[in-house]
């Protein structure tokens, strides 16, 4: 009996030993040696470390003009990083002057199973290549307004926002899913158009769910979906299937004006939080 505890005892401090070691392995970049790297049009493949200080994406090459008041900063590299911990702000866009600096990715961007500690800002970024969150933590507000994504997909998949969460007029050539993702904060896709699939399934809406004058194209699925608070779907267009099965709406859900252009499936939907005014099917 001794022999077989102390067998246990040693194969449990061998796991302890091991899992800290393995934490502790995660090694330290500066932001500064990914730029250099991209800088040289070299592709990005960073897993398991911890990036300093603040990512900033138009840093990596000397913006071109791209009209009276705008400028743009072109990335040729291939972005991928995977179970990184990113300490401080992530951007794609800032100010030279008094003049703004937005950035075009020619290839993927992913960021899969990262940890932000400091806000992400992709406000008006450009990407040829896939996008992928899949996984990933916000920890403070994420923005991805006016971005522009020409692939067939985007992944935001699994992602939890722990703040708020903007998606406002942004554009998608192709599909987009959010399936299973959590936001503790507000969440805003106003307006943004989506060519492809928009996957909303399992995903969870801590507060309030703004989807008023979105755009789909294909079919669109919020199955088991649950809203905590006020969900507005007011002025959206579905082009395609769109569908509701078993989602949940706790407080007031606004479909005012929404044009369901195919079929559209409530079944299981508690409908006495839904307002159907002006419908257009």
């Amino acid at each position: 009996m001794k022999i077989v505890r102390w067998i246990i005892c040693a194969v449990t401090v061998s796991f302890l030993t091991c899992y800290g070691c393995s934490a502790a392995q995660k090694k330290e970049i500066r932001a500064s040696e990914i730029i250099k790297l991209m800088k040289k049009g070299e592709p990005v493949q960073i897993v398991n470390k911890i990036i300093l200080d603040d990512l900033d994406f138009t840093a990596v090459t000397e913006p071109f003009i791209l009209n009276a008041n705008m400028l743009r900063s072109d990335i040729q590299s291939n972005i991928f990083f995977d179970g990184c911990v990113f300490m401080g702000k992530v951007t794609s866009n800032g100010k030279r002057g008094k003049t703004s600096v937005q950035t075009c990715f020619r290839n993927n961007i992913t960021f899969m199973g990262c940890d932000f500690r400091g806000e992400v800002d992709f406000d008006g970024a450009v990407v040829f290549g896939m996008v992928h969150f899949g996984r990933s933590i916000f920890r403070e507000n994420a923005k991805f307004n006016n971005m522009a994504v020409w692939a067939k997909d985007s992944y935001f998949t699994e992602m939890k926002a722990e703040k708020n969460f903007q998606m406002i007029y942004a554009s998608f050539s192709g599909n987009l899913s959010f399936l299973n993702a959590v936001f503790d904060g507000n969440a805003t896709f106003q307006e943004t158009s989506v060519k492809g699939k928009l996957v909303f399934n399992n995903a969870a809406f801590a507060g309030r769910a703004g989807f008023d004058l979105i755009d789909v194209w294909g079919s669109a699925f919020f199955n088991y979906a649950k809203f905590e608070k006020i969900a507005d779907f007011s002025n959206a267009r579905f082009m395609h299937t769109a569908d509701f099965v078993n989602t949940s709406f706790a407080k007031q859900a606004n479909f005012e004006k929404v044009t369901f252009m195919n079929t559209v499936n409530f079944e299981g939907v508690d409908r006495t939080n839904l307002i159907m005014n002006n419908i257009t099917e």
